[in-house]
């Protein structure tokens, strides 16, 4: 992450994934729904969900929790899909609760602790901040929304050997 971010402030739709909260930044989020579960995919990644027929749109669901965590979504009535705009189309998160939009100064948004990381998860990090008591980790839309290709996420080599 550069070490300066500029001035102003930037929004964030915040979510949880286990015990840890999350923020992505609200220009990449165009809708949040309730988890409804989607039609499975054969042969898909193992973080690929299935599909949603959202307002006459397929969009693939990922599991951002198996992608980021390596850990599976479990379902719960506070569950949600976050339908983010990725590099290459719309694709659903599955996160365990989607709660409020957060306004954080950008000069308040620290360098993500490499250290803890390794060099997969870093890069899925812009950085993080304190709201209030708790310490959001805000993601890189760019490095941690998988990208598509007609529709399904294109799949890594390691998603390929799980096949």
């Amino acid at each position: 992450m550069e070490a300066t971010l500029g001035t102003g402030n930037r929004q964030y739709v915040l979510f949880h994934l286990g015990t840890e909260e999350y923020g992505l930044p609200i220009e990449r989020v165009q809708s949040i729904i309730r988890y409804e579960a989607p039609t499975p995919v054969p042969h898909a990644p193992a973080m690929v969900e299935g599909v949603i027929n959202l307002r006459g749109q397929v969009i693939p669901v990922i599991d951002l929790s198996q992608r980021l965590l390596g850990t599976p979504h479990v379902i719960t009535a506070l569950s949600r899909i976050v339908v983010a705009e990725g590099d290459s189309g719309l694709v659903g998160l599955a996160v365990d609760s989607a709660h409020e939009v957060a306004t954080f100064p950008v000069d308040a948004i620290m360098p993500t602790p490499v250290a803890t990381l390794t060099v997969e998860t870093a890069e899925a990090f812009e950085g993080v901040a304190n709201h209030g008591e708790r310490l959001v980790i805000l993601l890189d839309p760019e490095k941690a929304l998988p990208r598509v290709s007609y529709g399904m996420p294109i799949a890594t080599e390691e998603a390929q050997a799980d096949v």
